[in-house]
């Protein structure tokens, strides 16, 4: 395909046409190209020249000179070309009046043997007034042979600049009059998937769809500027970021074709609506310009008659490239000098705090007080707003001004803590250097503090309490405040929770902390905590393990604050205080530091998360936690203790809904299911995951990783089954085996701990563990007493399971009605929390006792066989899921039986995003491809392609034509 053709089908097609109409109709006629600079007008009339070459047409092309003072150049020029053999050019007569030229227009245009002719003339805006009076006289003539006629002409803003321009505006404007006949080609931007096909031909550049994407967004589909932005990339495949790294550098070939015909006020408005920014207003460009508003106005026309501005207010360029041209070609003393001068605009003008910012941080070092705290201000709105990277550059900019040592203490931990969700190694270099060469005993003890929190979030608890103790040292040779060394002490003891067993040794005894009278404050919070913690693991005083929590809840906001309400509420959901641990969930996400693009944000979720596990509401937990799927999944697998704890529970989840594969993805790529784990007390909540996982097509390595989990807790002195209920868990596995008394001997150990604990959770589950064991009444007995304990608890999975077990029970005593009652709230309760495994294992109960005269089973007046595979609205994870199997499988749990269904209403199963990402699979695009136009993560790809194929029962995208071509 001719370059000129690459994207323009239709406008060539349309050229085309002209030809083949003036040889049909033999009549003149008109068509006049329109587009942008660089839109491709000149390509396109080479390419429509070499068309009605190739069609016998005689052609004459030329460019309009602008040559006002030289009457019918542009006609001269082109009857010289069709008179190539003629020693001297016959020229129309220059005094001739208008409309009298000897013969006629048409006795100039030579012909031979009625050949048709093609006129091309190309920037109309260029030709003087008596060729376009010439041409508009052509085109009403009817000449000896057929005739065509294009031009092109730039379109800015409010029209063609060839109506206005003084270059050929005569009082009847024969370029009005000629345009008027004319049949106008607009020439748009390339579409997004022409932009490959240009860059290949035209600079040598591979783009694929996401970097096609970026280039359609700079250039607007612009070849000239397609090729600036390319050129620098040629004989490549650039990345989306390499490109956008060139727009943004300005250093960009061709500026001159753009800039060059403006005057000194319209450049220098064009220079102040670029550092702007979009949205400009006339006034504050005038202002930042030092122009008055009636010369801005002008200059406004000028850039918009130039194509750099669009015919629109606020202000803003045409293109995000041209602006990043404009800013390329201002010298960076200028640049930094109208960054300032705006930022103090904007503030004077009430802009919005981040705005400002963003001048700020262009600017440079402004050495006034109100830029830093608007820098500051500035990084905590960025942070709600789930932009940390734009409030690090803020933070960064504040500390090159002059602060105190406490105020540049504050900003440094901010952005570290800002780093530490991004780059954890930056963040502790900055900490580390900064708490080196500080002096201030206070700020010594908040750099050591920020940093052993950096270091124990990354996994890394021993340097963590290196940090720590070399704080104690300093502050232990200077006077002061007593609580600097308790407040080390305590962090300490939390840091040493969560590292190695081992590392437990180095903290202080217990009682030396939590014996002491809690002090007012964060102190005294941060004592409660830790007591609540304590009695928690324990497991012996629930009373005072949750006094001791809310006296260590978070009072308003405070650096440490989600950190407390992690441990504290952690301590509720154990000791069954659901609903009031849901309330303080609800005001952790409005602490200090619970933002997104922060570690706190990432506990305050994953709170919430447990809090709905605890609840038995699966979706919502899902939900919770989906969105943090791709960080959880990313420092889970270097070692960060909340990430793990984070992962495990999502898997465990997954596999309760039914989506084990997606579970089975999780461990993988995080790294737990790797032996060994580091022996932690997060890894407890690992191997439970990975037990879950496995409970269904491995019992004996599930068995192993719950007994394991059970070694780590004993070591690590956790008694209380409400913390992670690993003995009953693995009663169940041990009754699936036969080995009845082993189980017994589990389950009957919890039961003795969850009776200490006093909470209806622990003791169910361990009654229910326990009643699976024996046989006959006494375990009806057990189970009916664990499910009078759940029914009093928010637990309503676990209670689902006790009812499903229940109904089993009583049916294979011959107890229909009860049986009945039983399984038909074991079903509703399953479908309720969103565990579709269990929901089927009851429907297969449920059916021998349809012989007694029973209908299906239903769920809200709908027969389960008629239920949709899930709740309907319930948005679907984003990593990739499979088929259904329980964490704890039930002894008597069938495999879900399905009759084959014709296609179509297997695809009506399907939620919208599977089936339109399932279209796009059958068509043959890739994941990336399709992640690329749903604007997705590949992984979002993969979670929906393999939950579609679950339901539909096929293995990949081979079966997918005959999955449609049933329907």
């Amino acid at each position: 395909m001719a370059l000129g053709e690459i994207g323009r089908r239709n406008e060539t097609a349309r050229l085309r046409a002209v030809l083949e109409r003036s040889r049909r109709d033999r009549c003149p006629v008109v068509a006049v190209v329109r587009g942008e600079p660089g839109a491709g007008k000149s390509t396109l009339l080479e390419a429509f020249g070499a068309d009605a070459s190739a069609a016998g047409f005689r052609v004459a092309v030329v460019r309009g000179t602008g040559a006002e003072d030289r009457p019918y150049s542009t006609v001269n020029r082109l009857i010289a070309q069709l008179r190539p053999d003629e020693r001297k050019s016959v020229e129309v007569e220059h005094r001739t009046p208008p409309g009298a030229i000897p013969g006629g227009p048409a006795a100039a245009v030579p012909t031979e043997q009625d050949a048709p002719v093609a006129l091309c003339v190309d920037d109309m805006a260029q030709v003087d007034s008596r060729s376009l009076r010439w041409l508009s006289e052509l085109s009403r003539t009817v000449p000896t042979a057929p005739l065509a006629i294009v031009l092109t002409v730039r379109i800015c803003g409010a029209g063609a600049e060839a109506v206005s321009s003084p270059a050929n505006g005569t009082p009847d404007k024969p370029g009005a009059v000629l345009l008027a006949a004319a049949e106008p080609i607009d020439l748009p931007g390339l579409d997004t998937h022409d932009l490959p096909e240009a860059a290949a031909a035209r600079c040598r550049v591979r783009l694929d769809t996401q970097t096609a994407q970026v280039c359609g967004e700079l250039t607007g589909g612009n070849p000239a500027l397609l090729h600036a932005l390319l050129a620098p990339h040629a004989g490549s495949a650039p990345t989306a970021d390499a490109l956008r790294a060139t727009a943004a550098s300005g250093v960009l070939a061709g500026p001159d074709r753009w800039l060059a015909p403006l005057s000194t006020s319209a450049l220098a408005l064009a220079r102040a609506v670029a550092v702007l920014g979009g949205g400009a207003e006339v006034v504050e460009s005038a202002e930042l310009a030092r122009l008055t508003v009636e010369e801005a106005i002008g200059a406004v026309d000028q850039l918009v008659d130039a194509c750099l501005l669009a015919n629109r207010t606020p202000l803003a360029f045409r293109h995000p490239l041209l602006e990043s041209m404009v800013l390329g070609r201002i010298a960076a003393g200028t640049r930094a000098a109208l960054h300032l001068r705006a930022a103090a605009l904007l503030r004077d003008r009430q802009a919005a705090t981040t705005t400002v910012a963003h001048h700020l941080v262009a600017a440079g070092l402004v050495g006034q007080e109100w830029a830093m705290h608007c820098l500051r201000r500035a990084a905590r709105q960025l942070e709600q707003e789930g932009r940390p990277q734009d409030a690090a550059r803020c933070l960064r900019a504040a500390l090159r001004e002059p602060l105190r040592p406490h105020e540049k203490s504050a900003v440094r931990r901010e952005l570290a803590e800002l780093d530490a969700f991004v780059d954890p190694e930056r963040a502790v270099r900055l900490l580390d250097a900064a708490r080196c060469e500080s002096h201030d005993p206070g700020v010594v003890l908040e750099y050591a503090l920020a940093l052993a929190a950096v270091l124990a979030e990354c996994g890394r608890a021993e340097e963590a309490v290196t940090v720590l103790d070399d704080a104690a040292a300093r502050l232990g040779r200077t006077a002061g405040d007593g609580s600097w060394q308790l407040r080390l002490r305590l962090h300490k003891a939390f840091t040493c929770r969560g590292g190695p067993l081992w590392l437990a040794q180095a903290a202080d005894p217990p009682g030396n902390l939590t014996r002491r009278t809690p002090q007012r404050g964060n102190v005294g919070r941060e004592l409660a905590a830790l007591r609540a913690a304590q009695e928690a693991d324990a497991g012996a005083d629930r009373a005072a393990a949750v006094r001791h929590a809310r006296q260590g809840l978070p009072r308003g906001e405070g650096r440490g604050s989600a950190t407390l309400l992690w441990h504290t509420c952690g301590v509720l959901v154990a000791a069954g205080e659901v609903a009031e641990a849901w309330t303080h969930c609800g005001r952790g996400r409005q602490v200090a530091g619970a933002r997104p693009g922060r570690w706190d944000h990432i506990k305050v979720e994953l709170l919430r998360a447990t809090v709905l596990r605890a609840r038995g509401d699966l979706h919502a937990a899902d939900a919770a936690l989906t969105p943090l799927a791709d960080r959880l999944l990313a420092f889970a697998a270097t070692g960060h203790p909340s990430a793990v704890t984070g992962v495990a529970a999502l898997a465990e989840v997954r596999v309760l809904k039914g989506a084990t594969e997606s579970a089975r993805s999780l461990l993988a790529e995080s790294g737990l299911d790797r032996d060994p784990l580091p022996w932690r007390r997060d890894s407890a909540h690992a191997l439970a995951a990975r037990a879950a996982v496995h409970a269904g097509d491995d019992p004996a390595r599930a068995l192993e990783d719950l007994l394991s989990a059970g070694r780590l807790l004993e070591e690590a002195g956790v008694r209380n089954p409400a913390v992670l209920p690993w003995r009953s868990r693995a009663a169940r596995l041990l009754v699936v085996r036969g080995e009845r008394e082993e189980a017994a001997e589990l389950a009957g150990a919890e039961v003795d701990d969850a009776r200490r604990w006093g909470t209806p959770e622990s003791i169910g589950t361990a009654l229910h563990a326990l009643a699976l064991t024996g046989n006959g009444e006494r375990r009806i007995d057990l189970l009916t007493e664990a499910a009078g304990l759940l029914a009093r608890s928010p637990d309503r999975l676990h209670r689902a399971f006790v009812q499903a077990d229940l109904g089993t029970g009583l049916a294979e005593l011959g107890r229909g009605e009860a049986a009945c009652a039983a399984l038909l709230s074991a079903f509703r309760l399953a479908r309720a929390c969103g565990a579709e495994p269990l929901a089927r294992h009851v429907q297969g109960v449920w059916g021998p006792l349809r012989g007694t005269g029973r209908g299906p089973l239903e769920f809200s007046g709908v027969p389960m066989s008629a239920a949709a595979p899930g709740p309907a609205g319930v948005r679907e994870p984003s990593v990739a899921p499979a088929s259904a199997v329980h964490a704890s499988p039930q002894p008597d749990a069938q495999p879900p039986q399905s009759d084959p269904q014709p296609a179509s209403p297997l695809l009506d199963s399907l939620t919208p995003q599977e089936r339109k990402v399932l279209h796009l699979a059958k068509d043959g695009h890739s994941n990336r491809d399709i992640a690329g136009r749903l604007f997705v993560a590949v992984r979002t790809v993969e979670f929906h392609l393999s939950g579609a194929y679950r339901k539909l029962g096929i293995t990949g995208r081979r079966q997918l034509a005959q999955v449609f071509s049933g329907g």
